[in-house]
C-alpha cells in the first residue's frame, strides 16, 4: 500500500474522531438572523433563533447550500440522537424542545440529569449540533443537515 494512501488514512480518521469531541460546559446560544455569525456552529452548541420564520425553506438553502438536506424528517415522542450534522427545528406552533447535552453513549437522560427546555414560538427555530439528544412535544418541522463524513457516520453509527 502506498504510503500517501495510508497518511489519508489517518487524516480522514482523526478528522472523524474531532466529530465526537464534545463541549464540557453547556451554552445556549441566541442570536437574530441578521446577527447569526457562522463561526458559532463551530462552536457545537444549540442556537435559538430569536426571529419569527416565514420562509424556512429558502434560509436553510442559503445558509447550508453546500450540505446535504433533508426535510419532512419524522419523529417519535422517544428522546433521539442528533445523527446529522446540524438538526434545523423550526416549531408549527407554540411549543417546548427538551434537549440534553451531546455525547456518545446513546441513552435516554436519567432523573438526575440536566436537560434544558427551550420554548419556542410559532415559526421560531433552533439548530441542534451533531450527537445532542432531543425531545419534541409537539408540532414541528425537522431539517437534517449533513456534510460529507455526518452523511457516511449516520450509516454506520
Amino acid at each position: 500500500m502506498n504510503l500517501y494512501y495510508i497518511i489519508f488514512i489517518i487524516i480522514i480518521t482523526i478528522y472523524i474522531y474531532c466529530y465526537f469531541i464534545f463541549p464540557n460546559s453547556i451554552l445556549i446560544l441566541q442570536t437574530d438572523i441578521t446577527d447569526f455569525n457562522f463561526n458559532n456552529l463551530y462552536l457545537r452548541q444549540p442556537i435559538v433563533l430569536n426571529d419569527i420564520l416565514q420562509e424556512t425553506n429558502k434560509l436553510i438553502d442559503l445558509w447550508f447550500n453546500y450540505n446535504f438536506i433533508y426535510s419532512n424528517i419524522t419523529y417519535t415522542n422517544n428522546w433521539t440522537q442528533n445523527k446529522y450534522k446540524y438538526l434545523f427545528i423550526n416549531a408549527n406552533e407554540d411549543t417546548e424542545i427538551i434537549i440534553y447535552k451531546a455525547s456518545c453513549v446513546n441513552e435516554i437522560p436519567k432523573e438526575t440529569d440536566n436537560i434544558i427546555a427551550i420554548k419556542l414560538k410559532k415559526n421560531q427555530s433552533v439548530i441542534l449540533p451533531f450527537y445532542w439528544k432531543y425531545y419534541i412535544k409537539n408540532n414541528v418541522e425537522l431539517y437534517g443537515i449533513h456534510d460529507i463524513i455526518t452523511f457516511f457516520l449516520s450509516l454506520f453509527v
